[in-house]
């Protein structure tokens, strides 16, 4: 059986807020816009897709296993204890308050088999150190995981400094900007990802910890009504920060202040003939560049 873990950020839309929205006040040392249709985080989405992915493969080889299979005791012991091999099960978990329930709702009617939200909707430590060492802590108690994902920009304000310390709390290997990932031989799991020199595959054992980077064609799909009425027995459950053991620390980069970049540039009108004032700019454009 290989156990995955997908760990993901709930945002807001950022393209649906405005200027005067983002100078808002920050409440706890977060970002706070009320009323703001809230998304996963686009690479921690492609995270949770691939993952599923991954899963229907593994069914299919194990459908495969067993339809080639002759009609014979040991040929049907066989096959059941191939199916255990390539069985995957999918767990999902986030950091936050209720906004997030909605996406972990999709992921249980998607076939994730535990999604869990770390209830962090209280005054305390909002940055990299304290998420890490919470989801340590979960993985421990939870695990244990084969292949943990993230999206690469994973994190508070998408600092990409989370997988990073989840992987060293965890002393896992960690692979960043993968870009898929599939069973390799003898149990080892066929990376593929974004190198200086491009693509590389390679076969590596578990557990892993693995970054998702951008991987098009990877919206996360959309389950169907009998999907989600068939979860509703399976809700997202919800994790008090205080049941785990670990300290949340206070070091750390903490949101102090937001404030919009100017993006206004100087402009001057010209009038006159169009051929004149093209060869008026390339005058003023050689006499700036000889200065």
């Amino acid at each position: 059986m290989m156990n995955i873990l997908t760990v993901f950020n709930i945002i807001p839309d950022l393209d649906l807020i405005s200027e005067a929205e983002w100078a808002s006040d920050i409440v706890d040392t977060r970002l706070n816009f009320p009323g703001v249709k809230t998304v996963p985080e686009a690479q921690d989405e492609s995270a949770a897709e691939l993952a599923l992915r991954f899963r229907d493969a593994a069914a299919a080889a194990s459908a495969d296993s067993a339809s080639t299979a002759s009609v014979t005791a040991d040929s049907h012991a066989c096959a059941a204890a191939a199916a255990a091999e390539n069985e995957v099960r999918l767990s999902a978990v986030t950091l936050g308050d209720t906004v997030a329930d909605k996406a972990l709702r999709t992921l249980t009617a998607l076939g994730y088999q535990s999604a869990d939200r770390i209830d962090t909707d209280r005054p305390g430590p909002d940055n990299e150190e304290s998420h890490a060492a919470l989801l340590a802590e979960y993985c421990r108690k939870r695990g244990p995981f084969d292949l943990i994902l993230t999206g690469t920009q994973s994190g508070v304000n998408g600092f990409s400094q989370l997988p990073l310390l989840l992987a060293e709390a965890l002393q896992f290997p960690c692979i960043t900007e993968v870009t898929g990932f599939s069973a390799g031989a003898e149990g080892r799991i066929r990376i593929e990802h974004q190198t200086d020199t491009g693509i590389l595959s390679e076969d590596l054992p578990t557990p892993l910890l693995l970054t998702i980077g951008d991987v098009p064609d990877t919206c996360l799909r959309i389950p169907t009504l009998r999907q989600r009425k068939a979860s509703g027995s399976n809700p997202p459950s919800v994790i008090s920060a205080s049941e785990f053991s670990e300290e949340l620390k206070e070091n750390g980069i903490r949101l102090q202040s937001v404030s919009a970049i100017d993006q206004s540039r100087a402009a001057r009108q010209m009038e006159g003939d169009t051929d004149d004032i093209a060869k008026q700019i390339v005058q003023e454009y050689i006499r700036e560049g000889t200065r």
